[in-house]
């Protein structure tokens, strides 16, 4: 008797440990399941996040080479945190020439003006946002990395530019008295209204861009 209850419970331990470890695996094969929905979801949802804090209602495409354009202002400001720039823009590239314009937030430096002359610039579409003649914010911000943003006041719109006052990293608006803080973009004195029109902006070493 000993020796058949032996031989009986065995093969249903040996069972039991089969379906232990297959619950194990499965439940092992959930949590990675899991954790990668996770991961992808946050992915997603950083990406939409990112996305939706960028204004669409004007196209921004800039591209600037540092190849040609190595001492620019641009350049300084792309690398020195709180440092800012404006750039506007003349000339098609085909009919007149093209100009690209900075201007520095530090108040003394006289304007920029770089010439496209490269036809490989030239054939380049460019747009800033509202307006080239009233043109975008460049700038490393403290905190948040490299943006652009548009020159025009987002609440005043027509041909409203934004100009920079107080220390220098905020612009104000000669129309509705409201000033922006180009760390954030966010109204930081005068009415309750909308925050500068943001553009991705990125620089590789070689091509500094700003687009949406």
């Amino acid at each position: 008797m000993n020796i058949f209850r032996k031989r009986a419970w065995c093969p249903r331990q040996k069972g039991a440990s089969r379906m232990s470890s297959f619950r194990r695996l499965a439940c092992i094969a959930m949590a990675v399941a899991n954790t990668s929905l996770f991961i992808l979801h946050s992915s997603l949802l950083a990406s939409c996040q990112a996305d939706g804090i960028v204004n669409r209602r004007y196209a921004c495409h800039f591209v600037f080479s540092y190849e040609q354009h190595s001492t620019s202002l641009l350049f300084a400001a792309a690398r020195n945190p709180g440092s800012y720039v404006y750039v506007t823009m003349t000339g098609d590239g085909k009919t007149t020439a093209r100009h690209v314009y900075v201007t520095s937030n530090d108040g003394k430096t006289p304007r920029e003006d770089n010439i496209i002359a490269t036809d490989k610039e030239n054939y380049t579409t460019y747009q800033l946002g509202a307006s080239n003649s009233i043109g975008i914010f460049i700038g490393l911000t403290n905190f948040n990395g490299l943006w652009a943003y548009d020159r025009q006041c987002p609440n005043c719109g027509g041909s409203q530019a934004l100009d920079f006052t107080g220390n220098r990293q905020q612009v104000g608006c000669g129309k509705c008295h409201r000033t922006y803080d180009l760390e954030t973009g966010s109204i930081v004195s005068g009415t309750d209204g909308d925050a500068l029109m943001r553009y991705f902006c990125s620089f590789d070493g070689t091509l500094l861009r700003a687009w949406n």
